[in-house]
């Protein structure tokens, strides 16, 4: 028992070769076995050996002879009691990495599919608690159309003892919702038995992330087409515009010629309306401020924005008191104002009203820290709906790319609002309750920059000049009139076919330029590359950029930054093309 010699123990007191405690204990059990008659049993006697290594014994006290003498039988159960401690330990490995599993772990009779065991994880992932998942089997968890075929390929893996499976299936939460999970299903032993583990992983938001992602590349790759398409259709209106012009200026007033010049001129006017939606849908267009009335903004949008709503939508605008004059790309701005109203009606698919309206609106020093924008007089565009609405917790994440809280959306909507708005040194905020509404609110800071003459006035004008002009356009027909119609008006005018042209121009005369007109997208060298190398030569040589579409890498909206540039966006009257001419140098 403790790994002494029988001689040593023979005919000696239990006290002379027990431990004291030991002693005590087997002393307390012959004393039981003394008073009741009977065999006393210990089942855990503890007893350290010589080796001075831990052992377990079952200990019996029997009474013999009547009970004058009595036989201590013990049985060890030393190994037993280790494979216990070690098969509990296990089980407590098991349980704590079972529990403790961020991913939600299902454990399941392969024949009946009943659930046998769920940790925490799935708990949070279905929305049941431990006993309502207690008697559910694997087919609860699936949309009720996809159960027959859930069925089937679960009984076909229960059939094989060995193998597991890997994909993404659909579940469904208790409440309904529907999540997308990624599966690993392998066969395991449970509690002697044959069963299946199942691990989950919910891939819910990273496929929407993956869809949004997917739908704005489209998007992108649909916004390079219609900018494409609208640079080709703005040369064509320019063509159209300039020839109309010159031939209106021929023809007398009020005869049937100037009628249908004048109706030409009204048609491409709508195309160059159009080709703007074209660029306001790709976003590429470029960024021109200028002295623009948001206010007259608001009204000659709303056309556009009736026809977008559909018919069960009021769409209201309340309009302003007086102009409210913004330093802005109305562009831009206008985009703005899509966007907002595109959001409000998606909010309300069984219809309601959207109410746009702008105000001037003086912001104080106490005010100005809760409207995030300095003290001073501001533009205030405010786009209310009576829709569904948003929790606080939508409200604060309203305007992170690729946010949406609609099943088709981008994301990337109010995302571009927000940048637009700070663009403009001005600031944006919701305000929402769920099943009453959303306004959002856009401060624009006031200008007191004097408007732009419009082109009535600009004819009255006839702007004109002296002074030599280096003009590089690809386009033949629009590099014609632009030559033509400058010249017409006493500019000396040297045109070119592309921008390396232009250089090669300019390079053998620096000096006796006055201002370059250069369309932005070209063949050899665009208009940008070609200014920078005119001006490594002339650093103070000012650039008119002439474009429809530009994409991001042709750098023209940084070069717009630097003084000497300016924009003039296609498609453009000979009156206009003069009008920016003087303009800039007269700067």
């Amino acid at each position: 028992m403790r790994g002494a010699p029988k001689e040593q123990v023979e005919g000696k007191l239990l006290e002379e070769f027990l431990a004291p405690e030991r002693a005590r204990a087997v002393r307390a059990l012959l004393g039981e076995a003394k008073r009741t008659g009977k065999p006393a049993l210990n089942p855990d006697a503890h007893v350290i050996a010589l080796d001075g290594s831990d052992r377990w014994f079952a200990e019996k006290c029997v009474p013999i002879e009547g009970g004058k003498t009595f036989m201590l039988v013990r049985t060890e159960t030393t190994h037993q009691r280790q494979t216990r401690e070690a098969l509990l330990a296990a089980e407590e490995r098991y349980r704590v990495l079972f529990e403790s599993n961020p991913d939600p772990v299902l454990v399941y009779a392969p024949g009946s599919l009943e659930l046998l065991a769920a940790n925490a994880a799935a708990e949070r992932l279905y929305g049941w608690s431990r006993d309502d998942l207690a008697g559910q089997t694997m087919l609860d968890f699936y949309p009720l159309e996809a159960r027959d075929e859930a069925r089937l390929e679960l009984e076909a893996m229960s059939g094989t003892p060995i193998g597991g499976r890997r994909g993404v299936i659909t579940q469904i939460r208790s409440d309904g919702q529907r999540l997308r999970c990624e599966v690993v299903d392998n066969p395991i032993e449970f509690h002697g038995k044959a069963a299946r583990i199942c691990v989950m992983r919910d891939v819910t938001e990273r496929e929407q992330l993956e869809d949004q992602l997917r739908h704005s590349q489209k998007m992108e790759a649909i916004g390079v087409f219609a900018g494409g398409v609208a640079h080709d259709f703005n040369n064509l209106l320019s063509v159209i515009m300039n020839t109309g012009d010159a031939l209106a200026e021929k023809a007398p007033l009020g005869t049937p010629l100037s009628d249908d010049l004048s109706m030409i001129m009204n048609a491409a006017r709508r195309g160059a309306d159009l080709t703007q939606k074209l660029l306001l849908f790709s976003k590429k267009q470029i960024v021109s401020k200028q002295t623009v009335d948001l206010a007259e903004i608001v009204v000659d949008f709303a056309a556009l924005l009736r026809r977008l709503v559909e018919p069960n939508v009021v769409l209201e605008i309340v309009q302003a008191h007086a102009p409210l004059p913004l330093f802005a790309d109305r562009t831009l701005l206008e985009q703005v104002i899509l966007n907002l109203v595109m959001n409000a009606h998606q909010a309300m698919a069984d219809g309601g009203r959207i109410t746009v309206s702008v105000r001037r609106r003086e912001i104080g020093p106490a005010e100005a820290t809760h409207s995030r924008v300095g003290p001073g007089s501001y533009a205030e565009l405010r786009v209310t709906d009576d829709g569904v609405g948003m929790d606080a917790a939508t409200a604060r994440r309203i305007f992170d790319p690729f946010f949406t809280t609609k099943r088709e959306g981008t994301g990337l909507g109010l995302a571009v609002v927000h940048g637009i708005v700070q663009r403009h040194q001005g600031a944006i905020t919701v305000d929402s309750e769920p099943g009453i509404g959303t306004t959002f609110s856009a401060l624009f800071p006031l200008t007191s920059r004097v408007y732009q003459l419009d082109t009535a006035q600009l004819r009255l004008r006839a702007p004109r000049g002296t002074e030599r002009l280096l003009v590089a356009e690809d386009e033949p027909q629009l590099r014609y009139l632009a030559e033509r119609s400058l010249s017409r008006l006493g500019y000396h005018v040297v045109a070119a076919r592309n921008g390396q042209e232009a250089v090669t121009e300019f390079e053998q005369t620096p000096d006796a330029f006055d201002l370059v007109v250069l369309d932005v997208m070209m063949p050899s060298l665009g208009g940008r590359e070609a200014w920078e190398r005119m001006r490594a030569r002339r650093p103070n040589l000012r650039a008119l950029f002439v474009t429809g579409y530009a994409p991001e890498s042709s750098g023209v909206v940084e070069v717009l930054d630097q003084p000497g540039a300016a924009l003039l966006r296609k498609p453009f009257t000979a009156i206009e093309l003069a009008a920016r001419v003087r303009q800039l140098l007269d700067a």
